[in-house]
C-alpha cells in the first residue's frame, strides 16, 4: 500500500519528481550555506572553548537584527514566482529591484547599531572574555549586511524561477573562499596575523562580497535583461514597493520572532556556564546542519506554492504541500536515528584539531542534547512546510501573530523562568524549544488544512 501510493505520487504534477527536481538544488544551496557556518564555528571550536561559545550569541543577534530586513529580501522570490505562474516575466525584473531598495535601509540601519555592541553584550553578563569575542564579531557581522540582504534579494530571481543551481555554484564558491580565509585569517597561517574570531567576520565579509559581485554580473547580463528585464525595470514603483513590504513585511517579522526567542534562549544559556554555551552551540550547529534538506524543501515548497497561486491553481499547492510533509517525513526517520544511535558521527569534527580531548561532561552533555533534536526535527519540517505555503501564497500576518505570541509566552517567559528564578538544569530550557515547536506545528497544520490561504493574491 504505502510503495503503491509513493509510485502514484511520483510521476504527477505537483508530485515528489517535480518537487525534487526544484528542491534539489536549493537543498544543495542551503546545504552549502549551513556547511559554511558549520566549517567557521568548527575551526572556531579548535582554537578555543571561549570563541565557539561567543560565535552563537554574537551570530543570532546579528541575525536578528538582520531578519526583518532579511525576510523581505527574501519575499522577493514570491513575487518573482507568481509573475512566473501569471506567465509574466516582464515584473520579474522590476521585483528584483525594488527588493533591492528595501534592502538599502536593513544595510545602513545595522552597521549604525555597531557601536552598542559592547554595551549590549556587557548587560548580558558573560564572562569578560566571550563578552569581547562577542562584540567584536558582532560589529564585523553588521558590516556583511549589505552582502547578505543583496545575495538574498538576487538568488530571489533563480529560487523564483525554480532555476536555481547557479544559486548552488555561487554559494559552493563562497563558501570554498569562506574556508581559505577562516584558515588563513583565524590561525594566521599562510603569513597573515592570528585575528581568533575576528578572523571568521572578516573570511564572511570578504567571501559573501565576492557572492554579491557574480550575482549583480549575472543577473544584470544582456540576456535576463531581454526576458525579464532586469537592468531596464530600474525605476522605484511605489504600488510595487507597497505590496512587498504589505506582504513582505510581516514575513520579514515571522523570520524576527523565529529567532528573537531562539537569541534571548542562547542569551540566557549563557549565563549557565562555558561548557553548557559551548555545549547548545555545537548542538544546534549540528541541528542546523541537519535541518538543510528540510529548508531546501521548504523554499521549493514555497516556490511552487507561489506559482500555483499565480496561475490560480490552489489545488496543486495543496498538493505540493503534502507531497513536501511526506518527503520530509522519511528524510526525519532518517535523521533521527543517527542523532540517537551515532552522536560522536556529529560531534567529532568539532574536537578533532584539539590538543586535549573534550571533558567527559562536555560531550556528555550535547549526546544528551541531540535526543532532544531527535524529538523535535519532526516538529520543525511541518513548521518549515506548512508556514512556508502561508507565506508562499500571501497568509503572512497569520504567521507573524502567530510567532508574536508563542515567541513570547512559550520561549522568552518560560527560559527566563527556568534560568533566572527557578535556575533549573540546562535541560528544562531545551524542554521549552521542543514544547513550542509542537505547538506551532499543530497551529500552522491546522491552518493549512482550514484553507483560508488558498484566496490570497501577492501581485496586482
Amino acid at each position: 500500500m504505502l510503495l503503491s501510493g509513493i509510485k502514484a505520487r511520483w510521476p504527477g504534477e505537483a508530485g515528489y519528481r517535480q518537487l525534487l527536481k526544484v528542491a534539489f538544488p536549493l537543498i544543495v544551496s542551503s546545504g552549502s550555506t549551513s556547511l559554511m557556518l558549520f566549517i567557521d564555528r568548527m575551526l572556531l571550536s579548535w582554537y578555543s572553548n571561549e570563541a565557539i561559545a561567543a560565535t552563537l550569541p554574537a551570530g543570532l543577534l546579528h541575525w536578528t537584527l538582520i531578519c526583518p530586513f532579511f525576510g523581505m529580501a527574501m519575499y522577493t522570490s514570491t513575487f518573482v514566482a507568481q509573475y512566473t505562474g501569471a506567465k509574466r516575466p516582464e515584473r520579474v525584473g522590476a521585483s528584483i529591484w525594488q527588493g533591492l531598495y528595501l534592502c538599502i535601509v536593513g544595510s545602513v540601519a545595522l552597521p549604525a547599531l555597531s557601536p552598542l555592541a559592547d554595551s549590549f553584550f556587557a548587560l548580558v553578563g558573560h564572562a569578560p572574555r566571550i563578552q569581547e569575542m562577542e562584540s567584536s564579531y558582532f560589529k564585523i557581522l553588521c558590516f556583511c549586511s549589505f552582502f547578505f540582504l543583496t545575495n538574498a534579494v538576487l538568488s530571489s530571481f533563480y529560487a523564483g524561477r525554480g532555476k536555481a543551481w547557479t544559486i548552488v555554484w555561487i554559494n559552493f564558491l563562497a563558501m570554498f573562499l569562506n574556508t581559505l580565509f577562516d584558515y588563513a585569517w583565524i590561525f594566521g597561517n599562510w603569513g597573515f596575523p592570528e585575528l581568533g574570531i575576528r578572523g571568521a567576520g572578516y573570511a564572511t565579509l570578504a567571501s559573501s562580497g565576492v557572492g554579491s559581485l557574480i550575482y549583480f554580473i549575472l543577473v544584470l547580463s544582456r540576456a535576463n535583461d531581454s526576458a525579464y528585464a532586469t537592468k531596464s525595470a530600474w525605476r522605484f514603483e511605489f504600488d510595487l514597493i507597497r505590496r512587498m513590504v504589505k506582504y513582505g513585511f510581516p514575513a520579514g517579522i515571522h523570520f524576527f520572532l523565529d529567532v528573537i526567542g531562539f537569541t534571548i534562549f542562547i542569551m540566557l544559556i549563557g549565563r549557565l556556564g562555558v561548557a553548557e554555551s559551548a555545549a547548545t552551540n555545537i548542538a544546534h550547529q549540528i541541528h542546523l546542519l541537519g535541518l538543510l534538506p528540510l529548508v531546501g524543501l521548504g523554499i521549493a515548497n514555497t516556490i511552487l506554492v507561489g506559482q500555483y497561486q499565480g496561475a490560480k491553481q490552489s489545488h496543486l499547492a495543496e498538493k505540493a504541500t503534502y507531497s513536501s510533509i511526506q518527503l520530509a517525513t522519511f528524510y526525519n526517520i532518517v535523521a533521527a536515528c543517527s542523532y540517537l544511535f551515532l552522536p560522536l558521527l556529529f560531534i567529532g569534527p568539532f574536537f578533532l584539531a584539539r590538543q586535549e580531548p573534550p571533558s567527559e561532561e562536555l560531550l556528555q552533555i550535547i549526546t544528551n542534547l541531540l535526543k532532544f533534536i531527535a524529538l523535535f526535527t519532526f516538529f520543525d519540517a511541518l513548521v518549515i512546510l506548512t508556514s512556508g505555503t502561508l507565506k508562499g501564497a500571501g497568509d503572512t500576518k497569520f504567521v507573524m501573530r502567530t510567532l508574536t505570541i508563542t515567541s513570547v509566552t512559550l520561549v522568552i517567559i518560560p527560559t527566563v523562568l527556568i534560568v533566572e528564578v527557578y535556575r533549573l538544569p540546562l535541560y528544562y530550557a531545551w524542554s521549552i524549544l521542543a514544547v513550542n515547536q509542537i505547538c506551532l506545528s499543530v497551529i500552522f497544520l491546522l491552518r493549512f488544512r482550514s484553507g483560508r490561504w488558498k484566496d490570497n493574491q501577492v501581485i496586482e
